[in-house]
């Protein structure tokens, strides 16, 4: 009797996890996102925590699967640093042909544009991190989802 109600609480458990699952997919902002699934997926966890995790996966639906994936691409997409390179280089270019003529504050010039550099360069780190967890979740759920249609067509030609 005790394995019944055993059970019965892992698949509430199980159907709670998976409504949170799809709730982060479906609501959360990219932000959050990539959050939630860093610390969901971050390494040093016990081997059973990621197999709960990826097994969770395998519960969604594929049109949750689906969405995810665009999300994920979207987000990929939007961290890419190529965005970045339209306002480096007339950025470089000004620093260059100021840096190069001579003026008394020369050296102002060099702080300000060392400053500026910085803050750019910080935010491209933050978001070449947020584009790995995007790549490596974009993966996964795209490898999630071609298991299950497999799955699916082997059920399906039985």
């Amino acid at each position: 009797m005790s394995k019944k109600k055993k059970s019965a609480t892992n698949i509430k458990q199980n159907n709670k996890r998976l409504k949170e699952l799809e709730d982060v997919i479906y609501t959360y902002r990219a932000k959050d996102l990539l959050a939630y699934f860093l610390e969901e997926f971050r390494y040093g966890k016990k081997k059973n925590q990621y197999k709960r995790s990826v097994s969770l996966l395998y519960d969604l639906d594929i049109e949750c699967l689906e969405f995810a994936i665009s999300r994920f691409h979207n987000i990929d997409n939007e961290r890419d640093p190529a965005r970045y390179f339209a306002f480096l280089t007339p950025f470089i270019t000004v620093y260059i042909t100021t840096a190069f003529k001579i003026y008394e504050d020369t050296w102002v010039l060099t702080v300000v544009w060392a400053v500026a550099l910085i803050l750019v360069m910080r935010s491209l780190n933050k978001s070449r991190k947020d584009r790995i967890i995007s790549g490596t979740m974009l993966k996964t759920f795209e490898q999630v989802k071609a298991r299950k249609e497999k799955l699916e067509e082997r059920n399906i030609s039985e």
